[in-house]
């Protein structure tokens, strides 16, 4: 199982979604859609199930539906998606985050060394949580908070600017009688 953020639900679903940008060159993400449509690919090769935690689901709804979305339209088609399953923050994933923050406390204080406003850490460590509780064994997300928190914990964080691009396809340049000029 692996876990998406907004960002990246915004990419695998709407088509012409903002690329973010590169840090290694401060530009748009070159060939974004490649890069997604490539892990698309290789998460439904691999039977891989992605879970859209709740939290992230009303994020994406927000923006959504401030930018003209239909939201109920919207929730149809990913209530349609076999692969996505969206998972709450349940009581397991309620344990797992207080387990979490107690040892913070013990350790780095209650922002576990963040620097973040309080309602984003809550938020990141929702996400997390949810994640550890089913199971998933990677994060999709450019968030660097997210990150720092997620890798801390043992889970992968892939963000956008580290999808692979799909392999160069090759090109068959046969001529009649199967020979080039020459």
């Amino acid at each position: 199982m692996v876990v998406i953020d907004s960002m990246f639900l915004s990419l695998m679903l709407i088509p012409g979604a903002k690329p973010p940008r590169d840090p290694s060159t401060g530009k748009p993400l070159e060939r974004l859609p490649d890069r997604v449509q490539k892990l698309l690919e290789d998460l439904d090769s691999e039977s891989e199930r992605i879970i859209l935690p709740t939290p992230v689901l009303a994020e994406f709804l927000i923006w959504f539906g401030s930018h003209g979305g239909d939201a109920p339209e919207f929730l149809n088609k990913i209530g349609n998606m076999r692969s996505l399953l969206v998972r709450p923050f349940d009581q397991e994933a309620a344990a797992e985050l207080a387990a979490i923050e107690i040892e913070d406390r013990r350790k780095k204080g209650k922002r576990g060394g963040s620097s973040s406003p309080w309602a984003k850490i809550r938020f990141d460590r929702q996400i997390v949580a949810i994640a550890r509780a089913n199971k998933a064994r990677r994060i999709y997300s450019d968030d660097l908070d997210l990150a720092k928190f997620a890798t801390r914990l043992g889970i992968e964080v892939i963000p956008t600017w580290e999808l692979p691009l799909p392999a160069a396809k090759q090109i068959s340049m046969e001529y009649e009688g199967g020979q080039g000029n020459g």
